[in-house]
């Protein structure tokens, strides 16, 4: 029961709104600029996460993991971990994915939303924003923000 209360806390209910806020708003606006306004599969993708990742700095600064202070290297290591995150859901997470979930015609449908020329690219854009989501927690709250979690588990360890 102590495992998953170190993993269902607080933040991860503040971290669950703000992502999905920040998700829905920086994710739409990425299909739109692909789908609406001619913007590349590989451009597209990159504004989604550049805003998505500011919003999440400041959301992780201010919000989620407070009393942090700001500093270059915690700076570089947020955009080392975001550009990791990045690499890892879009260029082998997502195309791996969308070709095994593309054989469905469920997945077919859902993201033939831009025409069937957009398909796999569609595929491709939405499982990489939801395995970026879900890997960027892990990395904002074990790697960029750990100090955060290694003295909250100190001292519930004193108190036991």
């Amino acid at each position: 029961m102590r495992t998953v209360r170190k993993f269902v806390d607080r933040t991860l209910i503040l971290y669950v709104i703000v992502g999905v806020a920040n998700f829905l708003i920086c994710t739409s606006i990425m299909f739109l600029l692909f789908n609406l306004c001619g913007v590349s599969e590989h451009v597209a993708p990159i504004v989604n996460y550049g805003m998505g990742s500011l919003i999440w700095f400041l959301a992780c600064r201010f919000i989620l993991f407070k009393g942090h202070p700001t500093t270059l290297k915690r700076v570089l290591l947020f955009a080392v971990e975001v550009l990791v995150c990045y690499l890892l859901s879009y260029y082998v997470i997502a195309p791996l994915t969308a070709k095994l979930l593309l054989k469905w015609d469920f997945a077919s449908w859902l993201f033939r939303f831009g025409g069937a020329d957009k398909l796999q690219a569609n595929c491709e854009m939405g499982i990489g924003a939801l395995a970026y989501a879900l890997i960027n927690y892990f990395g904002q709250r074990y790697i960029v923000f750990s100090d955060r979690f290694e003295s909250r588990a100190k001292a519930s360890c004193t108190k036991e």
